[in-house]
């Protein structure tokens, strides 16, 4: 068996990294091309958007058989013959850069485009002096300073309010009548908060005559085409804007990111919310935390990032405030000091149960959780109800991800005679999105419940809250994919808050579990959260911070991009 065919075999490769590895073996001579290849690969599934060669191999539940990690120079010459693999300048389908980063072209080619569409708005003017000292005085200022600004706090620091006064002071400026602003998130769900505090904002008199009337998503922005990647705006028909805000910037991928900033004039202000400690997107890339470490240091970016630390949704005694933090900062002995210190209003804890348990503990939470949204006819207020509460768990598999705790929630809520009718089609069922669909405007993550029409009890359908508050009703055969929402993982429940939230850790530590994870699970809850755990797998989860492989932050930070820096916007002007 040679040595590729060996590592290939290796279970935590997918069918698709080996075939690419395959494909890639058939350009050129020697094995490390195609170890390469698969390494990288899998990498992407792992949300990293390149192969580090330098730092030695990608971490594997079980050692690679027989594989010394090779130094750098002797990936390159075994690459040399390889006529997939090139530099930067070759237009080969893979590109090996200078430092010894391993990409696939088009995202070394994504990064390259975002970088530079970043850079071009860096102008390097100070905000003036917001005088207080207050942080959101200072987001403002540097918002009104700069053409590219990131805004990152936490939930309830004042994000999207702080918005509402940017705009208005703009609008009030001469001319600002006049400015084109478009605000946009990357799911659904989150252009509906979006617009939801949008709405608030204007009634309680703030922002009242900004020209930015509603919020929609990023995809819907774009100009979504049906089965394609393109959008129908680009740089040949770009968006006519002169602000665009994104919210939720942390679940924006590379790809998506990029392709927004193509699609911008070269004179539009960018400006980006979220909150830079938690989970990046599920696809690759950690855009806005890569963003953000770069403005951290000297270079361009400098003095674009502002990051709100006041909280005003939790006071100084609030539990969840203190446990996120601690979670956040990586301090593992304060989290469980807070966890240990007795049950709280806001916050309790339990053991995770064994696979045999599971069910019985949970069955109290989610008859008590969901009761109250299965018992409402109306669909406003079954929708409003069933945002009280939600399940939340990291993996998607396994007895405690949420394929298992869906079937399980569901057959506890059919025992206590909550729900009834089919498997998979019946009255009170709540579904989330999991693929766009541009004609019926549902993207992925969007939630709904199916429920009678109230004009027609015998007629089933599927219940949304559209971007503008509006109450939606689609027949559930014209549904895209989509699976029940009574469980969702971590990943899928950014953008979204509720009351209350019940966070279950696996029994066993994986690599999946990391600080990131918990504090994002921690901070959807609105009011309460419930955490069931193992205190080996906290230590090791809140010990662990995820590092995604990118070459985003070099492209943008420190003093040896001042040159690149100084010869594009020399070149814009």
């Amino acid at each position: 068996m040679s040595r590729t065919t060996a590592i290939l075999a290796h279970p935590e490769f997918a069918d698709m990294d080996r075939h690419f590895a395959r494909f890639i073996n058939g350009f050129g001579e020697g094995d490390l091309p195609a170890i390469a290849a698969a390494m990288l690969s899998r990498n992407m599934r792992h949300g990293h958007v390149c192969l580090d060669l330098r730092t030695g191999p990608p971490h594997f539940e079980e050692s690679l058989p027989a594989f010394a990690w090779p130094e750098l120079k002797m990936w390159r010459k075994g690459f040399a013959k390889s006529r997939a693999i090139g530099g930067p300048d070759e237009g080969r389908p893979l590109v090996l850069d200078d430092v010894g980063r391993f990409y696939l072209r088009r995202y070394w080619e994504y990064e390259k485009a975002l970088g530079q569409g970043i850079l071009m708005r860096c102008d390097g003017q100070t905000p003036a002096n917001p005088g207080t000292g207050d942080l959101q005085n200072l987001a403002i200022e540097t918002a009104l300073a700069r053409r590219f600004v990131i805004i990152s706090g936490g939930p309830g620091t004042g994000k999207t309010t702080t918005i509402l006064r940017i705009l208005e002071r703009m609008v009030s400026e001469p001319g600002g009548e006049k400015l084109r602003i478009a605000l946009a998130a990357p799911t659904g769900k989150a252009a509906a908060r979006l617009q939801e505090t949008l709405r608030a904002g204007t009634e309680n008199g703030a922002a009242n005559s900004h020209p930015a009337k509603s919020a929609s998503t990023l995809h819907r922005l774009l100009g979504s085409r049906r089965n394609s990647v393109y959008f129908r705006h680009d740089a040949k028909n770009p968006l006519p804007v002169d602000l665009v805000v994104v919210d939720e910037a942390s679940m924006v991928p590379l790809t998506l990111m990029a392709k927004l900033f193509d699609a911008l004039p070269k004179r539009a202000r960018v400006i980006l919310l979220g909150d830079r400690d938690q989970l990046s997107s599920v696809e690759p890339g950690a855009v806005l935390g890569d963003i953000a470490n770069a403005a951290c240091e000297p270079g361009p970016l400098n003095g674009s990032l502002v990051v709100l630390e006041k909280n005003y949704r939790f006071g100084n005694e609030s539990s969840i405030f203190a446990l996120s933090k601690a979670v956040r900062d990586g301090d593992v002995d304060r989290a469980l000091e807070i966890l240990n210190s007795g049950e709280r209003p806001d916050l309790s804890v339990g053991s995770t149960p064994s696979r045999l348990q599971i069910a019985e503990q949970l069955r109290q939470r989610v008859v008590a959780g969901y009761s109250g949204y299965l018992q409402t006819p109306d669909p406003a207020e079954a929708l409003r109800k069933f945002k009280k509460f939600r399940v939340l768990c990291p993996f998607r598999i396994g007895p405690y991800g949420v394929e298992s705790l869906n079937q399980i929630i569901e057959k506890i809520l059919r025992e206590e005679g909550l729900i009834s009718g089919t498997q998979n089609v019946y009255p009170g069922m709540p579904i989330l999105v999991t693929q766009n669909d541009e004609p019926l405007r549902l993207y992925n993550g969007d939630i709904g419940i199916l429920l009678p029409d109230p004009a027609d009890s015998s007629l089933l359908l599927a219940w949304f809250t559209g971007e503008e508050g509006e109450l939606r009703r689609i027949p559930p055969a014209r549904l895209p994919e989509h699976e029940p929402a009574f469980a969702m993982t971590v990943h899928k429940s950014q953008g979204s808050e509720f009351d209350d939230v019940l966070l279950i850790l696996s029994d066993k530590d994986s690599p999946l579990l990391t600080r990131e994870l918990i504090y994002t699970g921690l901070t959807r809850a609105r009011s309460r959260v419930e955490l069931w755990f193992q205190e080996a797998v906290l230590r090791a989860a809140v010990s662990r911070k995820i590092q995604r492989g990118s070459g985003l932050k070099d492209r943008l930070g420190g003093a040896r991009r001042s040159e690149e820096y100084r010869q594009l916007v020399f070149c814009l002007e």
